[in-house]
């Protein structure tokens, strides 16, 4: 599987992500993505990750799905056919319906990866986003997966570049104002961070913070991290903030001091399409409130009631 995911964009075509005005003509089939190879589009594919199933939606290609992940969590996809789980597939029910792609996330086992190809079933495996490249090469596969390697991968990398493209408006809204050392917590038992391998890490920087767990990778940060680093800001999922609170080796750090401890819903940004966008809005406004005002938020970025679960006295 780990070949698999280092040859996932070697086969792409690179031109299709530039912005210039020459016209690409590489040819839509064959094309090879995560060591498959196309030789046209496929009418029956399963997704094991809500993630990518959400981007498939957003794209159009809802017509060419079978099933989904059965704890997936995109509302639009309930229609799709339940398939077992990434760590337990029902490799009879994809043999059975003649499924003829499955496409998952790095977080499928391995085990699960070989159970369904021993069924000559091909798996492509599409990373997760961490950032700019990363999400525009998500993109770009997927598009590429579904309708070739000019056709679906230019499209995929034009709507991941719209969205950076929308990122940076908010960046530079909030370039000159000063960046807020932030730490951003992701789960409430306190035992996951933002770290800098993380797609919301690049998020808070272009939203006017700077990540105090920037230099830290894979999760790899913890309590005594944070008193340490003496963030001035910090972002969490409701109630944190009284766990933090109760926690005596924090006492004194800025954030608590200063009462800037802001509850979010991080499940936002497991939507890679519009919830990158609306994290981004609501995070900008909450390290940057003068700047960031209503009025120049688009609108369905922030509703009455994500506001007031999001900005706390």
């Amino acid at each position: 599987m780990l070949a698999a995911v280092m040859m996932l964009f070697a086969m792409l075509p690179l031109a299709g992500c530039d912005e210039g005005d020459e016209v690409d003509n590489t040819p839509d089939y064959p094309v090879e993505v995560g060591g498959v190879k196309f030789n046209g589009a496929p009418s029956k594919v399963v997704c094991y990750s809500s993630t990518l199933i959400g981007i498939i939606y957003a794209m159009g290609y809802q017509d060419q799905m079978f099933g989904r992940t059965a704890n997936c969590d995109y509302n639009e996809a309930e229609e799709l056919k339940a398939c077992g789980t990434p760590d337990n597939p029902s490799v009879d029910l994809l043999v059975g319906n003649k499924v003829d792609l499955v496409i998952a996330d790095n977080t499928m086992s391995k085990k699960s990866v070989e159970d369904i190809q021993a069924k000559e079933i091909p798996v492509v495996i599409i990373p997760r986003a961490t950032g700019r490249a990363s999400m525009v090469e998500m993109y770009g596969a997927l598009g590429a997966c579904f309708k070739g390697g000019n056709t679906g991968y230019n499209k995929g990398c034009g709507i991941a570049n719209d969205i950076f493209a929308q990122l940076d408006d908010i960046s530079r809204m909030v370039e000159v104002e000063a960046p807020w050392n932030t730490c951003v917590i992701l789960s409430s038992d306190l035992n996951e961070f933002a770290t800098g391998d993380t797609l919301i890490s690049a998020i808070l920087e272009l939203a006017g913070g700077f990540n105090v767990a920037r230099d830290s990778m894979t999760g790899e940060y913890s309590i005594s991290d944070l008193m340490r680093s003496d963030p001035d800001v910090i972002i969490a999922p409701p109630g944190v903030e009284q766990r933090l609170r109760a926690k005596s080796s924090l006492v004194g750090i800025p954030a608590l001091d200063n009462f800037r401890v802001y509850s979010m819903d991080m499940t936002v940004f497991n939507d890679q399409y519009q919830g990158v966008l609306k994290g981004a809005w609501r995070m900008a406004k909450i390290l940057h409130p003068d700047v960031i005002t209503d009025d120049v938020i688009p609108e369905g970025m922030i509703d009455q009631q994500e506001e007031e679960d999001v900005f706390l006295d």
